[in-house]
This record gives structure tokens, sequence and C-alpha cells, in this order.
């Protein structure tokens, strides 16, 4: 359990400066970053509750699959963006930040 308090801790500290400095994502390319960000931090959290005997291989597998689903989206949110379509890279950066978000708090309770 105390590997997924690293990266845990590392995102953690990340937001706390950003609030702390006032440091928002201000706009859509800018969020896009953060949920980056955010999939590595799951897939790095995952890999060390794997390693620590804390999630089963089955259940690393799910969550895999699901850090692969949020990634998915965010690539889409990507090219959308670059296209131009903002409503819908709003809408799959959503998509994927609420499946980021809900791997955190699986994660957090393993």
């Amino acid at each position: 359990m105390k590997y997924l308090k690293i990266p845990a801790l590392s995102l953690f500290v990340l937001l706390a400066a950003c609030s702390l400095f006032d440091i928002q994502p201000q706009n859509l390319s800018e969020r896009l970053a953060l949920a980056y960000s955010i999939h590595s931090s799951v897939l790095e959290s995952a890999a060390d509750s794997l390693n620590a005997g804390d999630l089963s291989a089955d259940d690393g597998e799910q969550v895999l699959m699901l850090a692969d689903e949020s990634r998915i989206l965010l690539d889409a949110t990507r090219a959308a963006l670059s296209g131009g379509d903002t409503e819908t890279a709003e809408g799959k950066l959503n998509l994927g930040m609420a499946l980021l978000s809900q791997l955190q708090i699986y994660l957090r309770s393993q």
C-alpha cells in the first residue's frame, strides 16, 4: 500500500501547489494536459498496487483496460481540438476525466 501513496502524494502535492498559487487550467488544452498527467498517475498507481499485492491480476487487467479507454478519449479530445471542434473535444475530455476520476477512487480504496 505504501507504493500507491507515492504517485498519489505527488499528484496531491501538484494539485495543492496549483491551488496555493491559484493556478488552474484555463483552457481546454491545459485541462487536456492535466488529464494526461492524471492518466499517467493512474497507471503508475495501478502498477504499484499490483506489485505490492494490493490489487489482483484480474483487477489490474480491468484497471488497465479502463485506463486504455480513458486514453482513447483523451486522444480523441486532442484530435477534435486540433480540428477545431471544441464542443466534441469538451465532451470527450469530460468523459475521459470522469473515467479517470472513478479509477482514482477505486485505486485509493484498495
